[in-house]
């Protein structure tokens, strides 16, 4: 992601907003002068421009596990404390969906995280976003980064319980083995349904927001997540692991969890094979590397259905690194 150039588009995105709100309220004026104004009209033209100001440009990543996608968010938004803050080690994954924006109400860096028992109340889940007692928050100390490492570990935490309990809240899932056995009485759940950080990042603060979410097991567990939060975003960027490819796993997140959306949003869905570092050879030379990526994106271009110019091979972890380490170069090749 070139940060330089979705500034430029975010920006744009917040004059047109600007311009629109303008014409609204140029026309509430002249309908009051002509007498043409009701309530009903003045409180429509209310909610219209409460919801251009509240829009914002919502980006999902989503990915199986194990693809480097918080990885990449990493790369792109915590480069400059010199760290992964996110937790993005191997055998460690997001755990629960999670929203990453900046809060303009609150003005403030925090961590907000949703008991997975609220998944027992018969309640949607926008309902219970809504309400603030439902949620436990954490603050960010954002020139801390041994505090806010810290903190955002907590996407990550998990917690046994029966698997009475796990089925009493729709997890069962989560004790059964790829056949459908059970693999024991007890059984390791998320410990949070959902998660919000707000971070003062530059593009957070024009109003992108990033949804972060987790493997198929989970993402299927949250149903309200596909039907309402991925639908709704404006675009999705599916990640894939360069050295594997399509695999059975991502194939079947693609076919029940993406594809549905490609006909409508064609300009908002991209794929990014990560991992392209894996596919460099030191016995090869720059042509033959850039030819077996080109072979990996021309195979996941047919697997998938898309257009090849939607395929962008990257590497987060050099990305990363070289943004860190201040390495031009680097950074070129990793992208």
């Amino acid at each position: 992601m070139q940060t330089p150039i979705i500034q430029q588009r975010l920006a744009a995105y917040r004059q047109w907003k600007t311009r629109v709100s303008r014409a609204v309220l140029e026309l509430e004026g002249w309908l009051e002068e002509e007498g043409q104004l009701s309530a009903e009209t003045r409180e429509r033209i209310r909610h219209t421009l409460d919801a251009l100001d509240k829009d914002r440009l919502t980006i999902a990543f989503v990915a199986e596990f194990s693809r480097g996608k918080t990885e990449l968010i990493n790369a792109v938004f915590f480069a400059d404390y010199g760290r992964r803050l996110l937790p993005s080690a191997a055998g460690r994954t997001t755990m629960c969906p999670t929203e990453l924006l900046w809060d303009d109400e609150r003005n403030e860096s925090y961590v907000r995280l949703l008991p997975i028992e609220t998944r027992a109340q018969d309640i949607p889940i926008a309902q219970i976003k809504s309400d603030p007692k439902q949620w436990v928050h954490y603050p960010l100390h954002i020139q801390d980064p041994e505090q806010m490492s810290s903190t955002l570990n907590e996407v990550l935490q998990t917690k046994t319980v029966s698997m009475a309990e796990a089925t009493r809240l729709g997890l069962s899932s989560f004790g059964l083995t790829s056949s459908g056995q059970l693999t024991a009485q007890q059984v390791e759940i998320p410990r949070w349904r959902h998660a919000v950080i707000s971070f003062p990042h530059p593009l957070l603060k024009q109003g992108l927001v990033i949804l972060d979410t987790p493997g198929l097991n989970a993402l299927g567990a949250e149903p309200e997540l596909t039907l309402n939060m991925l639908p709704s975003a404006q675009a999705v960027l599916f990640v894939l692991g360069a050295d594997t490819g399509v695999t059975r796993s991502d194939l079947e997140m693609w076919q029940h969890h993406i594809k549905g959306f490609q006909r409508s949003r064609r300009q908002g869905m991209m794929v990014v094979l990560n991992k392209a570092d894996t596919l460099w050879d030191e016995l090869q030379d720059e042509a033959a590397f850039h030819a077996a990526i080109e072979t990996q994106c021309q195979n996941t271009a047919k697997i998938l259905g898309i257009q090849r110019h939607a395929i962008f091979p990257v590497s987060a972890q050099k990305g990363l690194l070289a943004k860190i380490k201040d390495d031009p170069a680097l950074l070129q090749r990793s992208a």
